[in-house]
Parts: structure tokens; sequence; C-alpha cells
């Protein structure tokens, strides 16, 4: 008889990318405080800041509704980019 060892693979999970205004991100003190906060919940997330345009680029597992209150927590309140 062949036994056969299945493998657990961890769930996939889909990574998005979402743009947000931070009004009050003057400077690349602040993008590195975004950014660390960011990070220290998805460490896996690729963050992207651009202080004078007051943008941030995430890609990451968590949902929009999770940066943006991750973004409120670092003192940094953020509103998802929209095209005007």
């Amino acid at each position: 008889m062949v036994s056969l060892n299945l493998i657990s693979l961890p769930d996939y999970q889909e990574t998005t990318m979402q743009l947000f205004h931070v009004e009050n991100m003057t400077c690349q003190g602040c993008a590195n405080a975004i950014t660390r906060a960011l990070q220290a919940v998805d460490a896996n997330a690729v963050v992207k800041t651009f202080p004078p345009i007051r943008q941030v680029r995430v890609e990451s597992t968590l949902s929009n509704e999770q940066l943006l209150g991750i973004f409120a927590e670092a003192g940094y309140p953020a509103q998802p980019f929209s095209e005007k």
C-alpha cells in the first residue's frame, strides 16, 4: 500500500495596491513613521511614500479599512485616493 504525505500550503492571500492621501505627511520623518507602522502589522507590505504630494502607495494583503486604521493609530489619518 502506498502512503502519500500531503503538504499543507499556507492560505494564499491576494495582495492589492492602494493609494492614500495623507494631509499631515509633510517630511521624510513622517513617511518613515508611516512605513514603520504599516510594516509592523504586515511585514511584507511594500510602502512607497511621496511626501511632497502627500501620497502613500501600499501593496498589502490588508484591507482598506485595516490600512486606514493603522494610518490613524500612527497619527496620520488618511483618505483613499480618488482622482477628481
